[in-house]
């Protein structure tokens, strides 16, 4: 049960990365206002969360395909290592922005408790990529043969 689990993650996290793609797609404003309240441009969030949708439905189709998986599993916790490191970040403000991530806006009354669950849910999808990375991709010890005398 466990292997087919840890086998089935990458499918998983690609279903993931094409949803928060797709509604990123269709409605970038959230993820865009967020970044603007802390002061970032408008330009520069608008191309900071364009990149981001771009790489997470290309994650998503490369998962899904299994395309050069040790690759996409890798860029897949670079990504959501970066994304802990901001949800951490938005934890740590007295009154954050909504992230927008998930859609999980309306779920918690305050933006802080969003960004903590945030960091949790980050972490959690971040142990699943390691295990199922180490099961896919794990040394095999090779063993030295004896040599008759």
């Amino acid at each position: 049960m466990r292997n087919l689990f840890l086998k089935n993650v990458p499918t998983l996290i690609g279903l993931l990365f094409l949803f928060t793609g797709a509604m990123k797609l269709f409605n970038p404003g959230q993820a865009t206002m967020a970044l603007e309240s802390l002061d970032v441009s408008y330009g520069l969030a608008k191309l900071l969360v364009a990149s981001v949708t771009i790489l997470e439905l290309y994650l998503g189709v490369i998962l899904l395909r299994r395309l050069d998986l040790k690759y996409a599993m890798g860029l897949s916790m670079a990504l959501m290592f970066l994304f802990t490191v901001y949800m951490w970040y938005l934890s740590t403000m007295a009154s954050p922005p909504s992230c927008g991530c998930l859609g999980m806006t309306g779920v918690f009354t305050s933006n802080k408790h969003a960004a903590l669950f945030g960091v949790f849910q980050n972490c959690v999808i971040l142990w699943m990529l390691k295990w199922s990375y180490d099961y896919h991709f794990r040394e095999i010890p090779v063993v030295a043969e004896a040599k008759p005398a």
